[in-house]
Formats: C-alpha cells, structure tokens, sequence
C-alpha cells in the first residue's frame, strides 16, 4: 500500500442462493445487490448475526446434540488413549476404560437419559 493512502472496507451480509446468509467485504465501488451494510465487529463476529426481513439481527449458531458432542469426543479421546497408553504397550487405565464406555454408550445412542457427558478421569503426567 501507499504511504498515506487509506483503503475503506465496506462489510456486508448477503443471502446466497442456496438460501444460507454470507459475510463479505467490498474494496471497492458499490456493494453488491441485495447486500445489507454491516461493522467490521458484526462481520469479524459473523456466526452470530443473520439477516432477516432485510435487516441484520442476533443470531445464535446451532447446539450439537449430546450425542453429536459425544461422538467427536469419543473420537479424539480414544486417539488420546492410543497415544498415551496402547502404543506403548501399557494397559489403559479402569477409569479411562469406565469413561470411554460411557462416551460410546451416549455417542451410539444407548444412553439417552443423560443430560452432559461425563467428566473425563484426570490425565496422566
């Protein structure tokens, strides 16, 4: 850039196509058509705002379900028990054995009465 020379960013929210609402940023010239203006905080912060009616409101991105978190949970912790105990041929602890049960019984769908997952045993040092 220039010295001295300043560029004014113009942010932008605009509904695609498919129905799903976008941020943007135009360098220059006129924003695009059917673009509602838009702060720079509003867009760096875009997951949480929306457009409806043609106006920019609050929005709050999607909860995963208790089972979705469990299974991406499950996943990472089983590659944790891989990494700490398996690989070098040690027995995984009862606690961590006990947890990943339970993690496997929420993320396949054999315990739908609990409410969070459950609280992970402390990690080895």
């Amino acid at each position: 850039m220039h010295q001295g020379w300043s560029v004014m960013y113009k942010y932008y929210f605009i509904t695609m196509q498919n129905g799903l609402v976008a941020p943007g940023i135009c360098y220059s010239g006129p924003l695009p058509v059917g673009a509602v203006a838009c702060t720079q905080e509003q867009y760096n912060n875009s997951a949480y705002y929306t457009l409806k009616d043609g106006a920019i409101i609050a929005s709050t991105p999607p909860t995963l379900s208790l089972q979705t978190q469990a299974q991406t949970l499950l996943k990472t912790q089983q590659s944790y028990i891989m990494q700490a105990y398996t690989v070098y041929g040690d027995e995984t602890p009862p606690e961590w054995v006990s947890y990943l049960k339970a993690l496997r019984a929420i993320a396949g769908g054999a315990d739908t009465t609990s409410t969070s997952l459950p609280t992970p045993p402390a990690v080895a040092a």
